[in-house]
């Protein structure tokens, strides 16, 4: 038997150990409030006797206070996500390789009951997809992951799989608290090495985005369509109007001087015409 089945069979016996306790005792309080006469009041207390003694035996055993097992079995999938194929085979043998470690990684997060170092798996199988189907989007980029592939990720499934097996084989608690401590380290770094592995297959796609973003405000600039154009055309309008409505201050439609022309002149001939 496992050891994973041995702890439930002891807590499925510790709950009913204590359900069959508070049983015994809600019938000596029931029988010591309300007498039994009649076959009605034990059939009542019995009732409530079985009814507690259920509740503390699930509250004991803890099958329904730590649902987490069950929790996460629903976040969960029950198969691993069908990775979509390019079409070109060298893309295509990459991502069959992807779904076969997929795969493995599910295995190994089933067999593994750390909730961290699930909760670390789960991530790790869904950065895992996302890279693989930019590769199934992009065949091109195929080879941009091949270290990713034939190191990261084997090293990593390695280190999983002996931590298992270490667990599997009733290895010492000091023993496998150091290598769960230093497991959840490793994986931390392995999935921020999935993460920049994501976000390097788009440096290509940001640069593009960044590039016409820049083309695009430059044309609004130049047809004045940009936020700056339209401000300084705005802040003309009102300078314009207002200089129009000043009272007293004559509008001259005066041509444009030459360089040859002396304003002071031009306002003494201004004078003499009136």
């Amino acid at each position: 038997m496992s050891k994973k089945n041995k702890n439930r069979n002891k807590k499925k016996n510790k709950g009913f150990k204590a359900g069959l306790i508070a049983g015994g005792i809600l019938t000596l309080l029931y029988s010591s409030i309300f007498p039994l006469f009649r076959i009605s009041d034990f059939l009542l207390c019995g009732g409530f006797a079985i009814l507690f003694g259920k509740v503390i035996s699930i509250m004991a055993s803890g099958l329904d206070l730590t649902t987490h097992n069950k929790q996460d079995a629903k976040k969960r999938p029950s198969e691993v996500e069908e990775l979509p194929l390019s079409g070109d085979e060298n893309a295509d043998a990459v991502i069959a390789k992807g779904q076969e470690m997929l795969h493995q990684i599910r295995a190994e997060n089933d067999a593994i009951t750390d909730e961290v170092l699930s909760s670390q798996m789960d991530e790790m199988e869904r950065l895992c997809i996302q890279i693989f189907k930019t590769v199934a989007e992009k065949p091109q980029k195929a080879s941009q992951i091949r270290k990713f592939m034939n190191y990261y990720l084997p090293t990593t499934l390695k280190m999983l799989a002996s931590y298992r097996t270490m667990d599997q084989r009733g290895v010492s608690v000091s023993d496998m608290t150091e290598a769960r401590s230093t497991l959840i380290r490793g994986m931390g770094m392995v999935l921020t090495a999935c993460q920049k592995q994501l976000d390097n297959l788009y440096k290509e796609t940001m640069l593009d985005v960044t590039t016409d973003i820049d083309v695009l405000e430059q044309m609004l600039k130049r047809d004045g369509f940009s936020d700056g154009e339209l401000g300084a055309a705005g802040a003309k309008a009102p300078t314009a109007t207002s200089a129009q409505m000043h009272k007293g201050t004559p509008v001259i439609n005066a041509p444009v001087a030459n360089n040859d022309d002396n304003f002071v002149s031009f306002y003494s001939n201004r004078t003499q015409q009136k």
